[in-house]
């Protein structure tokens, strides 16, 4: 019976990607980038509001990466092109033009690393290969998780795999594996994800009264800053000093701090699927990518808090603390879906717990 289940979640799972993957409509395959698509990416976004006080046209943010990552791996300094977010994912879509002529390989490779990291993460939750699957069944189904495959290429569906890894290192007490996807976090598209994890893993040590540890995993982070700074090489390269790279990072905090307006939009989000905008008229839209199981998924935590109280194993206390410190960020400003790569698959997870709760109980 095991192995049935486990081979229908399974096959789901392969079904649901496959699905958009081999779709010949988005052509992750084809090898179309070359020298004339470079140019003409070059002249969009010179064209752009990214150059232009008054732009002759708007671009979207995949328009902006995919002519970052390649104006990257032709030697161009991060600082310099779309500055607001760290280079490394960056990077690897210039990888993937560089070896395919295309970004489509780069975001199926990590678009399946997540799956495989959701995996890994709810194994060491449930330690049960089967119930593992679930939230990677439920979570291969999402508008969210689907838009990332089907608009490319964005570096959020890069990040999200380092911090579900990070998440799972840290839980399984392997703090140098620790520091390294929180540095790879970090460097791939923003570093605030990486503070906020940094902060829930000494909230944990707090809770389990062993402030002392949190100190010993502190130099650890050492590793995560050379990883955030070996991503801005090229910078270093054109001169640059440690100094002006710190500095650089403080710019790139308070450009952030811009988006602190609105405060609980992440609310009317998740539970009357109402995105606030932050430009024009400032208008209010509907999501197309908000799923009907995010009103209910986003109240597990705190059903889980009244039900287990201080009975959290420490995989799950973790995992809890995560979604409170990222749900209390959220709501201090505005939000937009791609936002919430972090946090809903960690819901899912302790959906399933709250499910497995229930049939233990009965």
């Amino acid at each position: 019976m095991n192995k049935l289940i486990i081979t229908l979640l399974l096959s789901w799972i392969v079904f649901s990607l496959g699905n958009i993957v081999f779709n010949p409509v988005n052509q992750y395959f084809n090898r179309y980038f070359n020298e004339n698509v470079y140019q003409n990416l070059e002249r969009l976004y010179n064209n752009s509001q990214y150059r232009q006080k008054n732009p002759i046209s708007v671009i979207a943010d995949e328009i902006v990466f995919r002519y970052a990552a390649a104006a990257y791996i032709r030697g161009a300094d991060p600082i310099l092109i779309n500055s607001e977010h760290t280079p490394l994912g960056k990077y690897m879509i210039g990888l993937s033009f560089l070896w395919f002529q295309n970004d489509g390989v780069a975001i199926v490779f990590f678009a399946v690393l997540s799956l495989f990291t959701l995996w890994l993460l709810g194994k060491q939750i449930f330690k049960d290969t089967t119930w593992a699957l679930v939230p990677v069944a439920l979570w291969v189904t999402e508008p969210l998780f689907q838009n990332q495959l089907r608009v490319t290429p964005l570096l959020d569906i890069i990040q999200l795999p380092w911090i579900l890894l990070a998440l799972y290192a840290f839980i399984k007490k392997r703090f140098l594996l620790t520091a390294i996807f929180l540095g790879l976090v970090a460097a791939t598209k923003s570093v605030v994800p990486s503070m906020l994890l940094v902060f829930s893993f000494f909230l944990f040590f707090a809770f389990k009264n062993k402030i002392r540890e949190f100190f010993r995993f502190v130099p650890w982070l050492f590793i995560s800053f050379c990883i955030l700074a070996l991503s801005y090489t090229r910078t270093f390269l054109n001169g640059y000093s440690l100094w002006d790279f710190l500095g650089f990072q403080k710019w790139i905090l308070t450009y952030q701090q811009s988006k602190l307006i609105f405060p609980f939009s992440f609310w009317k989000l998740m539970f009357l699927n109402q995105w606030q905008t932050w430009w024009g008229d400032m208008a209010v839209h509907k999501a197309e990518d908000w799923f009907w199981t995010w009103p209910i998924i986003v109240l597990v935590p705190f059903i889980l808090l009244i039900m287990k109280r201080k009975k959290f194993n420490d995989g799950m206390l973790v995992l809890v603390l995560w979604v409170f410190v990222y749900e209390i960020f959220l709501s201090s400003g505005i939000v937009v879906t791609r936002f919430l790569l972090p946090l809903i698959p960690i819901l899912y997870i302790l959906s399933v717990q709250f499910v497995r709760e229930i049939i233990h109980r009965s």
